[in-house]
């Protein structure tokens, strides 16, 4: 048999499709994908996953229960579809916004 190899690069989309379920937003959302560049995935010698998330949380929303449940969800979904071991989800919150009402 061969090598399976998996980018970075599609890490960090598992990544940012998870973020996006978790705010409710299409992968398309213009506004949203500025968040793209603020993940960042790296590699341990055992070639696990360390994923790193700056990121805004909505005013109002409780910031560690928030962060946490970004941390599980993308651990699960990398892990689940990568077969990764994911070592650690950090996640900054990096500000706070107002969420818009249409």
């Amino acid at each position: 048999m061969g090598n399976i190899s998996i980018s970075d690069s599609v890490i960090s989309e598992i990544t940012y499709r998870t973020l996006c379920q978790i705010y409710g937003v299409e992968p398309e959302n213009k506004e949203f994908k500025k968040n793209k560049k603020n993940i960042q995935i790296d590699r341990t010698p055992e070639d696990h996953v360390v994923i790193t998330i700056k990121l805004e949380v909505p005013y109002g929303e409780n910031i560690v229960e928030f962060s946490k449940n970004i941390m599980k969800n993308v651990a699960e979904n990398v892990s689940q579809m990568t077969d990764k071991v994911v070592d650690a989800v950090n996640v900054s919150v990096v500000s706070v916004y107002e969420e818009k009402v249409e």
